[in-house]
């Protein structure tokens, strides 16, 4: 499974090269702009250029692979970063489920955790029905 996933970063990596390779100097300056910015309009005004121009680039396949590439990159390193403090999120929640001094707190603790272990049990079925499928593709 880390290799498939290896494999398609690498090709991934390979793609992004070739699509750069097709896109304007201009419209590679201004990618970051638009991954960065909350609006279409902060994007276009720090990429200094027209909204028609973004519409524009918008409809080019290439730009808007990249586009959307470096987008999921920006949110595949929140959720690693998010990640990083699930142990610590844990922990938290395991100390206000131990505080005696707080009935609502303890309550509100014990919901969240079965809720999150409920929905961690529903993915992980999920995940297996789908790898199950897929064999059978095979």
């Amino acid at each position: 499974m880390f290799y498939k996933r290896a494999l398609k970063r690498q090709q991934k990596m390979t793609e992004s090269d070739e699509n750069q390779n097709q896109l304007t100097s201009r419209q590679i300056a201004a990618l970051p702009c638009f991954v960065a910015s909350a609006s279409v309009e902060a994007s276009c005004e720090a990429a200094d250029i027209s909204r028609e121009t973004y519409y524009k680039w918008l409809k080019n396949p290439v730009f808007k692979s990249e586009l959307d590439r470096l987008r999921n990159e920006v949110v595949n390193d929140a959720v690693n970063q998010l990640k990083a403090t699930t142990v610590k999120a844990a922990t938290t929640l395991s100390l206000l489920l131990d505080r005696d001094d707080n009935p609502s707190v303890q309550r509100a603790a014990a919901n969240d955790i079965l809720n999150h272990v409920g929905r961690f049990k529903e993915l992980q079925e999920l995940q297996e029905r789908i790898e199950k499928l897929e064999s059978l593709n095979r």
